[in-house]
């Protein structure tokens, strides 16, 4: 049940002074978070036309355009239907861009193409079924006629938060089995370092999961505005840490083209299986650290 005034028709209303400054301090946390992706995007990469990055900006940027323009509609700093269009637009960017960063980072891991082109396939799908009818119920819901949109808007609210969640887990869920999966030559010889990469790996992304329950958590318990403006932190946070996870990946993934092979008994003179991650680094023109040449 939607509490008037608290941001699905309109400004905010009748809010206490808690409410305005968490509102006030989740907006600049978010702010913060994207500045400092766009720096490290501009600084990181050498090239700026890979799917990865293309994705970053697009998410980067869209969490900066929803948190602006729901500040701006709450406190009726202008047109409120304009800023729902914005808002929605911000949303998508945020969201799907999110997935699409999940999804640009799979094949460093997933030799089987069918995977990935399934979880693109499950990305479009729910981009229409998720997206497109929520649209159209907050903006009806912001009409003269709104209270034939509100009832199924928060309905619909809960279903397509909870839809992404899930899209992200499998995801998740995914990039978490294929690494451990793909790796096992270097959890059979002990390796330290390849361990603990691993482990940080899937550390990253159980907190993804945990942050987006967390979001759930939060629409359910009816605080539209404290969860509209919650969601651009949570994104932000797990964008950041995808910088991390990637270093961390591409590290992993030259490292054992170097050594695992030899390490299991194989010939030195047997290439790498994977032979696409040889080219990441000059795929996604992602800067890293210059790293030993294999003996």
């Amino acid at each position: 049940m939607a509490v008037r005034g608290s941001g699905e028709t309109g400004p905010i209303e009748g809010v206490s002074l808690a409410v305005n400054m968490t509102i006030a301090g989740l907006f600049a946390i978010a702010l913060y978070n994207c500045l400092e992706i766009l720096i490290s995007l501009i600084t990181r990469f050498k090239r700026h036309d890979g799917l990865y990055f293309c994705s970053m900006m697009v998410a980067t940027l869209g969490i900066i355009l929803h948190s602006i323009v729901v500040l701006l509609r709450y406190y009726s700093l202008g047109p409120n239907f304009l800023l729902c269009v914005l808002t929605c637009i911000g949303w998508y960017g945020m969201v799907t861009g999110q997935s699409v960063v999940l999804y640009s980072r799979l094949h460093l891991i997933v030799e089987d193409k069918s995977r990935t082109r399934w979880v693109l396939y499950m990305i479009i799908i729910n981009f229409f079924i998720l997206h497109v009818p929520t649209t159209v119920l907050f903006l009806g819901s912001n009409t003269a006629h709104s209270s034939l949109f509100i009832g199924p808007f928060n309905v619909y609210e809960r279903i397509q938060l909870a839809g992404f969640c899930i899209q992200e887990t499998i995801i998740s869920g995914l990039y978490i089995w294929e690494t451990a999966r793909g790796l096992k030559p270097i959890f059979a010889v002990r390796k330290a370092m390849e361990r603990k990469v691993i482990r940080y790996l899937v550390v990253v992304n159980i907190l993804v999961i945990l942050l987006d329950m967390s979001l759930i958590v939060t629409q359910y318990m009816s605080h539209f505005n404290i969860q509209t403006t919650y969601k651009p932190v949570v994104y932000s946070i797990k964008l950041k840490m995808e910088f991390v996870v990637l270093n961390k990946l591409l590290l992993l993934v030259q490292h054992s083209d170097c050594n695992c092979m030899h390490m299991v008994g194989e010939p030195e003179s047997t290439p790498p299986r994977n032979l696409h991650t040889q080219n990441v680094n000059r795929s996604d023109g992602t800067l890293l650290p210059a790293m030993s040449p294999c003996n």
